[in-house]
Order: structure tokens, then C-alpha cells, then sequence
């Protein structure tokens, strides 16, 4: 029998593992209630689906909002909100702003992004999306070579799409549960699925393995900027047009990870599609085509 105390401890023993995965790949927080997928320099089709299909069914409201760590997130949320982003990032990206042209911000946007390709192309396999993972290795070719090691977005241009897919998404389809809803400092809202995800996207990152640790720390923190300099209206208009700021960040990252989850689902079935027909109604259609057609036209 479990006391009155001994819920609370294995709640926090969990909320302490997940710090200490996560601690292995922090990175800069992005300000909150802005889907990251639409928020770099090139929204894709992917992320466009995304923000279209921003709705939840009423019987998956309750499960997207579980958040019984609440207090501990909110105070996190005002820490990254109120004093991280207020008065570090946000200055630094309006005075990097003013020095940089949007052209080059938006390049070096998609610099970092293409260096990001391990990480997609790696989850595309581990979700059995193999022409997923081959799109990523055709635009990681065709934007270092022909796209100047990525800063121009050629691949994009031939229509070659760029997915979105990460370790907490592969792990949602292998069946693992989102968890409580998590906000931890210097980080983007989370669920502690996505939490241990991010730890192990962070090891697939090879700036990682090149660059000494506080090297790699200060790319992160460009990365931030770059980022929060290419969206300060949008970010300005999130904040003004809410009044619960901390609820909205909550619901919008939560509703945008499940729908992230059920369009990679719908993309892997896609891609399998052709297996999974049966070889019988192959056959029957084959037969039936001609007889139609001469029913249409009898001479």
C-alpha cells in the first residue's frame, strides 16, 4: 500500500530524472506559445498543416492538458517569460535586428537548420518512414552543395520537403505516453516524452562533437537570437492577444505535438500504402477496367 507521501516523492523522483536527461542537451529557451516548427526562417508545408489543424477533439482536451506539475511550471514559465526572454533574449534579437539585413538571418536560419539533419533523418528511419529519411539526405545534399552549405534553400525551391520528425515524436508512435506537460529553465515547453526526446536529439547533433562545450553553448544561444529576431511581431502579437499567457503556451504546444504525432502516423501509412493492398482486389480491379471501359464504349 502506497502511503499519502509516496505519490508525491515518485512524482518528483520523476520530474528529477527528466532534469538531469534533459540537463545533457539544454539549450536557449524560445519565447512561449510559438510553434517552433512555424517560427524558423522557411515554414514548411509540414508546419503549415500544422498551425492549420491547431484543434483538439473534445475527448483528448483532458489528456492534453495534464499538468499536475502546474506550480513548478509556472514558475519556470516566468523565469524563461519574464526575465530570460524580457530581458536577455528579446533585447539581444532587436538589437541583432537592426545590425543584420532579414536576408542574412533568415540564411543563417537555414544554416543551422541543415546542420540539424542527422536528427530528422535518423527519427524518419527509427518511425519506418524510409522515403521520409530520403528527402532529408537529398536536401542535406542538394542545400550543402548547390545551396552554399545551406544557406539557400535549394532543395525547398525543387520542392523537396523537410520534415519536422524528432526523437519524441518517433517515441509517441512506438506507443509511449506524452507524460505531464514540463517547463524547465532555458527550455521550450515540453511533455517528459519530449523532455527525454530533446536529451537524445541533443546527442545527435554533430556541432556537438566538433565545437568544445561552451562553443557549443554559444551557437545555441545565436541560434535563440537568430530566431527570436526573425519573429518579434508574431511574438509581440501571441503575448498581446492572451490574457492567460502561461494556459496558451500550454494548450498550443500540446495540441501542436499531437497533431505532429497524428500527421507523421498519416505520413508513414502513406508511404506503405502500397503494401498494404491486398493483391486480390489488385487483381479483381485489373479485370474489371476493360469490362468497363467497353460498357462505355460499346463499338
Amino acid at each position: 500500500m502506497l502511503n499519502a507521501t509516496q505519490p508525491r516523492v515518485i512524482s518528483a523522483m520523476w520530474l528529477l530524472a527528466v532534469v538531469m536527461v534533459v540537463g545533457m542537451a539544454v539549450g536557449c529557451a524560445r519565447s512561449p506559445g510559438v510553434p517552433a516548427g512555424a517560427a524558423g526562417a522557411d515554414a514548411t508545408v509540414r508546419s503549415q498543416r500544422l498551425i492549420e489543424g491547431d484543434t483538439l477533439s473534445d475527448d483528448s482536451q483532458d489528456e492534453a492538458d495534464y499538468d499536475p506539475w502546474q506550480p513548478f511550471n509556472e514558475r519556470m514559465f516566468a523565469f524563461n517569460h519574464d526575465v530570460l526572454d524580457r530581458y536577455l533574449i528579446k533585447p539581444a534579437a532587436t538589437g541583432w535586428a537592426k545590425v543584420a539585413p532579414e536576408a542574412a538571418r533568415r540564411s543563417l536560419s537555414r544554416l543551422f537548420d541543415n546542420l540539424d539533419m542527422p536528427r530528422r533523418l535518423l527519427n524518419n528511419l527509427l518511425e519506418a518512414r524510409p522515403l521520409g529519411a530520403g528527402r532529408e539526405l537529398a536536401r542535406f545534399v542538394v542545400n550543402t552543395t548547390v545551396g552554399v552549405g545551406g544557406l539557400f534553400d535549394v532543395a525547398g525551391a525543387l520542392h523537396i520537403e523537410r520534415s519536422d520528425a524528432d526523437t519524441g515524436e518517433t517515441l509517441a508512435l512506438y506507443g509511449v505516453g506524452a507524460g505531464p506537460y514540463l517547463v524547465l529553465p532555458t527550455m521550450p515547453p515540453l511533455t517528459v516524452r519530449d523532455a527525454i526526446g530533446r536529451g537524445v536529439d541533443g546527442a545527435l547533433d554533430p556541432i556537438s562533437y566538433v565545437l568544445p562545450f561552451i562553443a557549443n553553448r554559444a551557437k545555441s544561444i545565436l541560434t535563440a537570437v537568430n530566431e527570436r529576431s526573425l519573429n518579434l511581431k508574431l511574438y509581440a502579437d501571441v503575448e498581446d492577444s492572451v490574457l492567460d499567457l502561461y494556459s496558451a503556451a500550454r494548450n498550443g504546444y500540446l495540441q501542436r505535438r499531437r497533431k505532429a504525432v497524428e500527421l507523421a502516423a498519416d505520413e508513414r501509412h502513406r508511404e506503405w500504402a502500397w503494401a498494404e493492398a491486398s493483391p486480390v482486389q489488385s487483381e479483381s480491379q485489373q479485370i474489371a477496367t476493360p469490362s468497363s471501359r467497353s460498357l462505355e464504349n460499346p463499338s
